[in-house]
């Protein structure tokens, strides 16, 4: 038994700290004098970026390519990518017409509504950055990273995991199914070309066609 421990040590130990990070990440106290939102980003960036990168460098010493930030197979990534985003914009126009819910409970900010300025800068910072966070963490540090060996069940398991995030941190919403939908086909994405930009890349332009589509039918 402890010679299976051993052998698997950086296995169990990642494991433990991606545990670790998707509930503390939940439970992390937050204090009544801040934003709300403010302090999500921030709790968020600490254990879904920065945790993995300074545990990938400074504890296993191991290249950061480990966790996807490489660049990999571009005609791969380009084309999943592409393919991806349009079966997803597809699915979401589909469930918008037969769910009216959809359309009426996917909300925007008041300010992103009434102007382009602010729904571009919606769109290239807020939209971007929370892409990053989950590519950085479920299909970089997830997937790519602790469970590389296990091939394409990686992309059900760090699915599965987001899923949890999902329905650990709060009610399940319609805001909710963009992210849903684009988990595992990211992983896709990621899986085969074995980086995380294209699925990064992938992801925020879904995002950005999304917003669009319910922005104009608003």
């Amino acid at each position: 038994m402890l010679e299976i421990l051993v052998k698997n040590r950086r296995f169990i130990v990642t494991g433990l700290l991606v545990i670790f990070s998707l509930v503390f990440s939940e439970i992390f106290p937050k204090s009544d004098n801040f934003s709300p939102v403010l302090q999500g980003f921030i709790v968020a960036s600490v254990f879904f970026l920065v945790i993995p990168v300074l545990y990938s460098k400074m504890v296993l010493k191991e290249s950061l390519e480990e966790i996807g930030w490489q660049t990999g197979n571009m005609q791969a990534g380009v084309f999943f990518g592409i393919v991806s985003v349009v079966l997803a914009v597809a699915i979401i126009i589909l469930l918008a017409f037969i769910f009216p819910d959809f359309r009426a409970q996917y909300v925007f900010p008041a300010a992103v509504e009434r102007s382009f300025v602010w729904f571009a800068l919606y769109e290239l910072t807020l939209t971007v950055f929370v892409a990053l966070l989950y590519e950085v963490f479920f299909r970089g540090f997830v997937q790519l990273f602790w469970l590389r060996e296990f091939g394409m069940w990686a992309i059900a398991v760090q699915t599965a995991l987001f899923l949890g995030l999902i329905f650990m941190g709060q009610s399940v919403s319609w805001q909710v199914v963009p992210l849903i939908i684009f988990c595992p086909l990211s992983g896709f994405i990621a899986y085969r070309s074995e980086s995380i930009w294209y699925s990064l890349a992938a992801s925020w332009l879904f995002f950005l066609l999304t917003d669009v589509f319910f922005l104009a039918f608003r």
